[in-house]
């Protein structure tokens, strides 16, 4: 059984993608291959929504959490390409687009309307916030 909630680390895809960060062998080209243009399988989606997080705690936007001790989000966001970043951004939008597009949209709609907002609105403004900052470095 899967673990989720409302916060982007709250859920077994971030923890995934967390445990990679702390050991230094996440690789975000290998990682970025496997993930489909199309739907996004629920872990893929719950991974970037993680890293959109650790990007806007990089970028200020955020602050740092206890999930992240022991990850440099600041060295994590230097390493990244300006391709990397639209990547990134790209798969927010997709995870909080629609049902088509995301298993986990599809996840949080089945809750019902109340939910599915409340966990997509601050995603949605994080994007935002960080499509701004990607465009002007």
């Amino acid at each position: 059984m899967g673990t989720w909630g409302y916060g982007p680390f709250e859920n077994d895809g971030a923890g995934d993608l967390l445990a990679s960060l702390r050991a230094g062998d996440f690789d975000i080209d290998q990682y970025s291959t496997h993930v489909d243009d199309g739907y996004l399988e629920v872990d893929d989606a719950q991974a970037a929504v993680a890293m959109g997080e650790v990007l806007a705690v990089a970028h200020g936007l955020r602050p740092a959490c206890s999930q992240l001790d022991g990850i440099d989000a600041a060295a994590f966001a230097r390493s990244l390409t300006p391709d990397h970043r639209a990547w990134i951004l790209e798969t927010l939008a997709r995870t909080i687009a629609d049902s088509d597009t995301s298993e986990l949209h599809e996840l949080w709609a089945e809750n019902g309307p109340e939910d599915l907002e409340t966990w997509r609105a601050p995603i949605v403004n994080r994007v935002e916030r960080l499509r701004a900052l990607v465009r002007a470095e």
